[in-house]
């Protein structure tokens, strides 16, 4: 089956139905070495020794000998949401602490070209249905004992438990069932999937932020003890709230870290931490919103990276209540919306039009303007929707959301555009806390009209499963489409790129027309760093690859 994508990926690139950087993506996806690319490209008719963009010469590499040995870096995160949990995280401040220590199967490329970690090989079986996975051999955990295939068999046994309470869980929704990975010997594991998923390294790589490596014995709790994980720096002290440091490994399994150790320092809020950027006192902030980095343009002795991305914020209609039930209703409230003036006014123009369905435009296969037509605003006929779905004179509505980032600030844009359409937006901020809630009481998902964040993902499904397919735990819409549905599924199961992009085009178009959420852009994320402090990918900010960083020398 290898042979023959291999094959399948080079006429497409002749055809000129796919980029060479698609086919990068895709056959690091597909488990395609990086020689093995170089050679497709070969074959393309294209030299992969003079890369442009991505190819399989990393974006994010650094020249020999550019590091000094030693130093602390000081990161500012904003304050984790919950404990230091890697089971259930689900924040930035979270993530970003603990992929310091822990690491995961593979890791994503700021273009989303998937490269080894603690796996260095995987392939599908005679489908997409079945997947094996070859480990990294001489990987030891932070207390000298090794990593095996166990401790990856019982890391994702605890991902897919339904009775567990682990953030993954969601991700895994009729993909990947409790017992669905095995061991075949000491390094290497197989996954059995509940369906075919041509995409599924992208749900055990960093991308899926939830899914860490850990201990088979271990515990909830352990990880803010200390000790645990394979990466390149140990977690020495967590105060909550506060902070936490580590100190480099000096047994890890890669070349070893430049740094001596790192300091993480926690922030209520944006503001303060860019301060603390500005004088000095950090050497970076993995992730931030455009509004509190505009501060930080004007200092050139900070880079501030910009990366396209797949992080977005949906506003979601709820299709099961009134009056969002009428498809005329949700339609009217799309075409109100002028995304081109949302996006300077809020973003700078540092965003990609959204078109109202999950297919960000850094996937391969999301359609272009031509096969799904760009939504624009259209006040005449927003009316004329308005009064089809019985609202002819307007009607009040209330928008519930979260204090973060640009969604206040889109809030406010939404309720000054939609007045010309005839509809009074009132407005309901929630700090976070409030807003997601917890077990039974989880606003968010119940609320008619909402806001809220995404973070960056490898590949559509890992978007839409969750959030727009009728069995998605994180469905804020309640929208259920059995033909959606099926158009996913195919296309998680197909690998005929050019059948994969008819299947998007189509699950696209009936999502845009159904409108179950606004979607006016996707973010292109942004990453502050210190001059002199390098070795750090501009993204996505979802993840942080901490084991090349360091001081220039």
């Amino acid at each position: 089956m290898i042979e023959d994508y291999r094959i399948h990926l080079v006429e497409e690139v002749r055809a000129g139905r796919m980029s060479r950087r698609d086919l990068i993506r895709r056959g690091s996806v597909y488990g395609l070495s990086f020689s093995a690319i170089g050679t497709l490209l070969s074959a393309c008719g294209s030299d992969p020794s003079k890369p442009s963009g991505g190819t399989p010469a990393q974006s994010d590499e650094v020249k020999e000998g550019a590091f000094r040995k030693g130093g602390t870096a000081r990161i500012g995160n904003i304050t984790p949401a919950g404990d230091l949990e890697p089971l259930t995280m689900n924040d930035g401040g979270t993530v970003m602490t603990v992929q310091l220590a822990c690491e995961y199967l593979c890791f994503p490329d700021p273009d989303l070209t998937l490269k080894p970690r603690l796996a260095t090989e995987w392939s599908p079986g005679a489908s997409p249905k079945e997947w094996s996975l070859t480990l990294r051999e001489g990987v030891k955990w932070q207390d000298g004992s090794p990593m095996t295939a166990d401790d990856v068999v019982a890391s994702f046994q605890r991902y897919t438990d339904p009775k567990g309470t682990a953030s993954a869980l969601s991700s895994f929704t009729g993909i990947l069932s409790k017992g669905g990975v095995e061991k075949v010997d000491d390094s290497t594991v197989r996954f059995t999937l509940d369906r075919a998923y041509a995409d599924f390294p992208y749900l055990v790589s960093a991308l899926n932020y939830a899914t860490p490596i850990l201990p088979k014995d271990y515990e909830p709790g352990d990880f803010r003890k200390g000790g645990v994980g394979t990466g390149a720096y140990v977690l020495e002290q967590y105060t909550s709230k506060r902070g936490a440091t580590f100190r480099r490994n000096d047994g890890y399994w890669g070349e070893a870290p430049h740094l001596d150790g790192v300091e993480v320092t926690y922030y209520g809020e944006a503001a303060p931490m860019v301060l603390a950027m500005q004088g000095g006192n950090l050497e970076m902030i993995p992730g931030l919103g455009f509004k509190d980095a505009q501060s930080l343009r004007s200092q050139d002795d900070i880079q501030l990276f910009s990366n396209p991305s797949s992080s977005y914020r949906p506003v979601h209609l709820r299709v099961d209540t009134a009056p969002f039930d009428k498809k005329e209703l949700r339609q009217a409230l799309a075409l109100g919306l002028d995304r081109e003036a949302i996006i300077g006014s809020l973003l700078g123009g540092t965003a990609e039009l959204g078109n109202d369905h999950a297919f960000a435009p850094i996937f391969p296969v999301s359609p272009d303007g031509e096969a799904v037509p760009q939504r624009e605003q259209d006040i005449e006929g927003a009316k004329r929707l308005l009064g089809e779905a019985g609202h002819e004179g307007g009607l009040q509505l209330e928008l519930q959301t979260l204090q973060y980032e640009d969604i206040p600030q889109l809030a406010v844009l939404l309720k000054e555009q939609l007045k010309a359409i005839g509809v009074d937006l009132k407005l309901n901020l929630m700090t976070q806390e409030a807003y997601f809630g917890s077990g039974d009481n989880q606003p968010w998902l119940e609320v008619p009209m909402g806001i809220v964040y995404w973070a960056s993902r490898g590949a559509p499904s890992q978007l839409i499963a969750p959030a727009y397919l009728s069995d998605g735990v994180w469905n804020s819409a309640h929208w259920k489409n059995p033909e959606f549905d099926q158009l996913v599924q195919d296309l998680d199961a197909e690998v005929d790129e050019g059948k994969r992009t008819q299947l998007a085009r189509d699950a696209a178009t009936l999502m845009q027309d159904e409108t179950p959420a606004l979607i006016p852009y996707w973010l292109k994320e942004l990453r502050a760093i210190q001059q002199g402090f390098q070795g750090v990918a501009p993204g996505p900010n979802v993840v942080l690859d901490p084991a090349r960083m360091g001081f220039a020398a």
